[in-house]
């Protein structure tokens, strides 16, 4: 087994199992201690995981909430880059639905310049302001309550009306991405809108730079489906995306993925 097969199912079990032994893994790889110590150094200084005495641990921390103004000026190059990639995946014609947050923002100011018949359902405010400067796609924007720090509706009333629609795809831009956790956020009021899209959709599509991947925010939306795809940056660590192909998830980043060829007809 080669050295980054090997860092890749290290990576897998620590998003598990929380922590990892070095007899463990002697055993599993068959190696001497001597090279687990240097996988183990190796993933270290990349930041996924922390080294302790007969192990390593994992070094996932819970997210701060940071609200939507804050998150619109952070990792703005890697989040182009993620929505980028989601646009390979849209054809004219579609019915989407796009989730709240910054991600999801800057998908949509891609979409409404390179589209014109798109329709899109969306509780987001700021969403429904920019394809409403467009003239042929059509936009559906929720009613409810409104959540002044995300700019979206929430409440029964936005869920009892996203569950008329069925779409072709559901871009969900989640906080967090761990496999032993899944998939997460922040904003209670918006975790069961998120699960009703998910429920009216025939693909999901997880848009996540790579800060998110093995961290969470304290909010299950859902499992880290095998049924989803995962779109993220080129800065994803080499381990993550192995363990979570490992995993059996279909993961893609701009750097070049491992999806197969997506029908468009």
């Amino acid at each position: 087994m080669f050295a980054d097969e090997r860092r890749a199912k290290i990576a897998e079990m620590i998003g598990r199992n929380h922590s990892v032994t070095t007899g463990e893994l002697t055993a599993l790889f068959q190696v001497s201690l001597e090279t687990v110590r240097k996988d183990l150094e190796s993933m270290e200084k990349q930041g996924l995981l922390k080294r302790v005495h007969g192990g390593a641990v994992t070094v996932r921390q819970m997210q701060s909430y940071r609200n939507l103004a804050v998150r619109s000026g952070a990792r703005q190059p890697e989040k182009h880059a993620v929505a980028l990639a989601a646009c390979s995946h849209i054809c004219e014609g579609d019915f989407i639905a796009l989730d709240t947050g910054s991600t999801a923002i800057e998908l949509a100011k891609i979409l409404a310049g390179r589209f014109d018949s798109l329709t899109v359902l969306t509780n987001s405010l700021e969403i429904f302001h920019i394809f409403s400067e467009t003239k042929t796609n059509r936009i559906i924007l929720t009613g409810g309550c409104f959540q002044p720090e995300e700019k979206s509706f929430y409440s029964h009333l936005t869920v009892d009306m996203i569950r008329q629609f069925h779409v072709k795809k559901y871009f969900l831009t989640p906080s967090g991405i761990s496999l032993d956790f899944g998939i997460s956020d922040h904003v209670c009021e918006l975790i069961e809108v998120q699960r009703a899209m998910l429920g009216i959709s025939e693909e999901v599509y997880v848009l996540a730079d790579s800060s998110k991947f093995e961290s969470h925010a304290p909010l299950k939306i859902c499992a880290a489906e095998p049924a989803y795809r995962y779109l993220t940056d080129s800065g994803l660590p080499e381990e993550i995306f192995r363990a979570y192909q490992k995993a059996s998830l279909l993961i893609e980043n701009t750097a070049g993925g491992a999806l197969p060829a997506i029908d468009k007809r």
